[in-house]
């Protein structure tokens, strides 16, 4: 009898590797439910994107139904350059299985599940539940991490270190002291906390340590650090709106829903990561400011954990690294960090609460991919083979501080509990290019631009006919449907034609088209793209091509982007130094069935528990939209209200 259910997402977790690193012994607890259970590839929906798949996971609906059709989602009738979050609750359009169980009487644990904010269980616990993976987009964080440096780097706070002054019970120092301050701010309101840093000479050998205290006497110190140190946790209060949730967003302005202004206590810590003995070059890394409270329902989770666990970091996205603002090793370690809090925090409620149902995604695999691919594929353009071990070795700490995680968590599995590991994607490496979609639709006359007032390039909707969105999705600016709309109803059909035709006319420098497929929304059915929330033309890219829909001034149609343009890489802006530039393995406009150098876009699939096969490899793909009718049906529950996927049958050794 199947009592229970954990459903544990490993974010573009590859099959390949997974089978590779449970050979190895890297994933020992993986391996043990492989060795007990079924291991299979599947296919995501597309596009093959966070926003859309963890939702078709826990709902078992293909993008059209459930209304969340790519990262950001296009609502008909509003202006076609306004989007609105797929990380909402609100936006999809479809019950979940926790909604169902609740149903039924089950008792669900949320934790950092995608897509589940503002929260819609009620029965049951949740921590936090955004999952939106950019830079600064939390909407329980005070303040995204930050990097205080005394030379330019993109999106840094500059500092001067100058001969420091006024400080009481000054260490040692060989060389005359330096200091600076740094300011932590909160995103959503004027609110700052400033701590001093001193910078001095401990040993004679040139700067090499830091003192960071709120005032200037370095016996309140609440930090003394070397290159490569991490302070302890530390606490402070800052004023902030919390959660803030975007309304929507138009082309790159955002717009937020409103919240009251609260003192909250935030979590942080900093590393010392660069002072060169002559103070020349100083880098100081502030990590995501987290709240202690508001991020979980019941309100007082949030207490239990952090006086349990430890502070909570929910972003550990690669932006500090494309920046330079960090090394690997520090990425890794928030990687680490967070993988490893999320199984004790697991653990801990698993232990303390009842429950039924168990929901958890974490997204660190998918941010280390996007940075490290490039240096394991001999595909890429990046791969260097002197390199390579160093990478692998990296890819190694992460899928096992995953299995670290899955191995808390597991232990809290009975004989009467389905347990189920995937992801929702998977990645392949970005060889090729950039189809620039952009420009071949301002050259076939479908898109224009012009310039504002301000000098801003803008869209010229008196002269646009099609306007592309997000990753996939193409629109029709249409008459009577479409605010500016230009296209009369009876020539809808001739401009999704025209804007196939010059989709598919596109060509990279060895005359290859970099689109797969192309296809008018009354054709996509098919992949589970229809209804008013998908483009009027779909397409997916071919693998190893990426699209930029940004127009550029030569209007090229294909182009060589250093750094693929993706969900994660805040368009490219960084300035990565060392072997491999801002993400060099992608998903997104990759079509499901991709497979190129040693990735995959497929996922994988692992399913352990009563009338589960024993090592057992299926030889049938699965669809995501069929995780959550499976589900279902070994936990005897109804299925969640609109689910369209099937059960897998193959899967399983008898009915529970």
């Amino acid at each position: 009898m199947v009592r229970r259910a954990m459903i544990i997402g490993l974010d573009s977790a590859v099959p390949e590797l997974i089978k590779k690193f449970a050979e190895e012994g890297v994933l020992p607890n993986i391996k043990r439910l492989m060795d007990e259970g079924v291991f299979g590839e599947g296919f995501a929906t597309h596009p093959t994107l966070t926003g859309t798949n963890w939702t078709t996971i826990a709902s078992g609906t293909w993008p059209g139904t459930q209304g969340a059709s790519c990262m950001w989602t296009h609502f008909e009738g509003e202006p076609l350059n306004r989007v609105h979050s797929s990380f909402l609750s609100t936006t999809s359009r479809c019950e979940r299985l926790w909604e169902t169980g609740e149903k039924v009487g089950k008792k669900s644990i949320l934790m950092k599940y995608p897509c589940t904010v503002p929260p819609t269980i009620k029965n049951g616990i949740q921590v936090e539940g955004s999952g939106a993976p950019w830079y600064g987009l939390d909407p329980f964080e005070i303040s995204p991490s930050m990097c205080f440096s005394n030379y330019p780097l993109p999106r840094a706070r500059r500092v001067e270190l100058k001969a420091a002054s006024g400080w009481s019970n000054v260490p040692r120092s060989y060389s005359k002291p330096l200091e600076t301050a740094v300011e932590l701010r909160s995103k959503s309101v004027e609110s700052k906390v400033t701590y001093n840093v001193l910078v001095i000479d401990s040993e004679g050998k040139g700067y090499d340590r830091v003192v960071i205290s709120r005032s200037k006497d370095a016996n309140q110190a609440v930090a003394n650090l070397s290159v490569g140190e991490w302070s302890s946790w530390l606490k402070d209060e800052f004023e902030a709106k919390i959660p803030l949730y975007p309304k929507y967003r138009e082309d790159d302005k955002i717009v937020y829903e409103d919240a009251p202004v609260k003192r909250y206590t935030g979590t942080f810590r900093f590393k010392l990561i660069e002072l060169t003995p002559d103070a020349g070059r100083f880098k100081l890394y502030q990590s995501q400011i987290f709240p202690t409270t508001g991020f979980t329902w019941p309100e007082s989770i949030a207490k239990e954990l952090i006086d349990n666990v430890g502070p909570f970091q929910e972003h550990i996205g690669p932006n500090p690294n494309f920046c330079n603002w960090i090394d690997d090793e520090t990425f890794l370690e928030e990687l680490e960090y967070q993988a490893w809090w999320l199984g004790k925090a697991s653990s801990y409620l698993l232990s303390h609460y009842e429950w039924d149902l168990f929901f958890l995604q974490w997204h660190g695999p998918n941010h280390a991919q996007h940075a490290f691919w490039g240096g394991i594929d001999p595909i890429s353009p990046w791969y260097d083979e002197k390199n390579a071990s160093k990478y692998w070795s990296y890819f190694r700490r992460f899928y096992g501080a995953a299995d670290k995680m899955v191995g808390e968590i597991v232990k809290h599995a009975d004989e009467e509990t389905l347990v189920v590991v995937l992801s929702d994607h998977g990645h392949i490496p970005y060889v090729y290019g950039a189809a620039m979609i952009g420009n071949a639709l301002i050259k076939a006359g479908l898109l224009a631009y012009k310039r504002d007032s301000s000098g801003k390039l803008v869209v010229d909707w008196s002269k646009t006919k099609a306007y592309p969105i997000n990753s996939i999705h193409i629109y029709v600016n249409l008459k009577g449907r479409d605010p500016d709309g230009i296209v009369e109803p009876e020539e809808y059909e001739d401009v999704c034609n025209e804007i196939i035709s010059t989709l598919y006319k596109i060509r990279d420098p060895k005359g290859r088209c970099p689109i797969a497929f192309a296809l008018k929304k009354s054709e996509a059915r098919m992949i589970g793209l229809y209804g008013d929330r998908v483009g009027d033309v779909v397409y997916g890219m071919a693998a190893g091509y990426i699209a930029c829909l940004e127009p550029t001034e030569d209007l090229e149609e294909f182009h060589f982007i250093r750094g693929a343009i993706s969900v994660t890489d805040d368009a490219g802006l960084g300035q990565r130094a060392g072997p491999l530039p801002p993400n060099t393995s992608i998903h997104g406009s990759s079509i499901p069935s991709s497979r190129l150098g040693l990735g995959s876009i497929r996922v994988p699939l692992i399913m352990r528990g009563p009338g589960i096969k024993k090592g057992y490899v299926m030889r049938n793909h699965f669809w995501l939209v069929d995780i959550a009718p499976t589900v279902a049906y070994i936990l005897n529950m109804p299925p969640p209200a609109n689910c369209e996927g099937s059960i897998i049958l193959e899967a399983l050794s008898q009915k529970p």
